[in-house]
């Protein structure tokens, strides 16, 4: 029997994810999952192709929901606290959450692994580090030992997290950015595309440059009326 998969989302990012489950290149993936549906609701048609079914209402929404087993939160950049509360709805709707994780990463323990997340090729999780729900590794990027990364939090292509590293919820870590050992980054901070962080990040800042510094201040806002 076939168990059908809900994409929230329907960008680039899903277009990625929807192409490692139909090539069969991630380490979870049988032969009785498929991606039926997909819902964007700031998109006319989505951005890839595919056989799934599309569309941005919420009468729909409801209808995919009731018709899906599992579910993927394709919402990427800087917008972790979305990703997750999303998520969460859709986890009371009695859907399951699909991870995906790359055949071509490598993860020292995936019990350290939370639920939901998104793990492309080439990203590296180290001894005991730690990943929480519905967060990224993207593309090349590198947790060393003994981190712990936070729910809804987006680690960009080629970005370095130095050991002992602690990183809150829904941060953001930009491409190539570094981040050097026995730092900690508190909720909701951003860290700019290449930033080299040597001190301590608080609690929604904005870093950039090398070594970073602080810009401004940012805040993540989460609309969730479809679900009402």
């Amino acid at each position: 029997m076939i168990k059908k998969i809900l994409f929230w989302g329907a960008k680039y990012k899903a277009g990625i994810i929807y192409d490692l489950i139909q090539k069969n290149k991630i380490l979870n993936k049988k032969s009785n999952l498929k991606v039926k549906y997909l819902f964007d609701p700031n998109l006319s048609e989505a951005q890839f192709l595919s056989k799934a079914k599309f569309s941005n209402k919420k009468k729909d929404l409801l209808s995919f929901i009731s018709k899906s087993e599992y579910f993927v939160t394709s919402i990427g950049n800087n917008y972790g606290m979305a990703r997750y509360l999303i998520s969460k709805e859709l986890e009371k709707r009695k859907l399951k959450p699909f991870s995906i994780i790359s055949k071509y990463a490598y993860i020292s323990n995936k019990k350290l692994l939370g639920k939901g997340v998104q793990i492309f090729p080439h990203s590296v999780i180290h001894h005991q580090s730690k990943v929480g729900d519905y967060s990224i590794m993207n593309t090349g990027s590198i947790l060393e030992h003994d981190s712990k990364i936070g729910n809804g939090v987006h680690i960009m292509p080629g970005a370095v997290i130095g050991g002992n590293t602690s990183i809150g919820n829904y941060v953001t870590i930009g491409l190539n950015a570094t981040v050097m050992p026995l730092i900690t980054i508190e909720d909701g901070a951003f860290i700019g595309a290449g930033a080299v962080v040597t001190k301590n990040v608080k609690k929604n800042q904005v870093v950039v440059g090398n070594p970073a510094k602080f810009l401004k201040l940012t805040s993540q806002k989460v609309d969730l009326k479809l679900f009402k």
